[in-house]
């Protein structure tokens, strides 16, 4: 059981950085903001910041919970064989 914790607060705290550092770059790739950006919402910036807050923190949470289950998994697959048990000697 300490193999799949560990494992799994592993993977899970790195997908969660990964979704931290890469989040921002798949965000501005796929979506666009529901406000306008530019010189006229400068000093407006609040509902777009709000919004893409939102979805790094979603991200983060997405990656948390997809690298928890990869190291269940992975942790799983990795347990080492466990040898059935041998009779013991016969007494002659």
């Amino acid at each position: 059981m300490k193999r799949f914790s560990v494992f799994a607060l592993l993977f899970a705290l790195i997908f969660g950085l990964l979704a931290t550092w890469l989040g921002p770059k798949f965000i501005t790739y796929w979506y666009q903001p529901p406000v306008a950006a530019g010189a006229a919402s400068a000093f407006h910036c609040t509902e777009a910041v709000e919004w893409a807050l939102g979805k790094l923190v979603l991200t983060q949470v997405v990656g948390s919970i997809f690298g928890l289950l990869v190291g269940i998994v992975l942790a799983a697959l990795l347990r080492p064989k466990v040898a059935p048990p041998s009779s013991p000697p016969k007494a002659a």
